[in-house]
């Protein structure tokens, strides 16, 4: 019995995984600007947009960002912090084909 129940629990698990992936990716926002200050010693990044970021400990980037670079931050928002997650440094426009 124990033995089912386990399977049936693991069923369930594997089961609702997709679902919780989408719905932990679904606080994802993306900010597109240019760099005005970036300091990877404190951790911080504004765009020229006025946007700051906090970035986090598992930041991403393509190469190390300065300033002036037209960037695209994939950020969440964490305790009011907006916390920067990807920094590519070849932003995408969705709108261009």
């Amino acid at each position: 019995m124990t033995k089912r129940l386990v399977i049936a629990m693991m069923v369930l698990f594997l089961a609702a995984a997709p679902a919780f992936a989408q719905w932990v990716q679904q606080d994802e926002m993306v900010a597109l600007g240019k760099i005005t200050s970036v300091s990877l010693e404190r951790g911080t990044l504004t765009l020229d947009t006025g946007a700051h970021f906090t970035l986090a400990p598992s930041l991403q980037y393509t190469t190390t960002p300065t300033i002036n670079q037209e960037v695209q931050v994939t950020y969440n928002e964490r305790d009011g912090k907006k916390v920067a997650r990807i920094i590519d440094l070849e932003p995408r426009n969705i709108n261009k084909r």
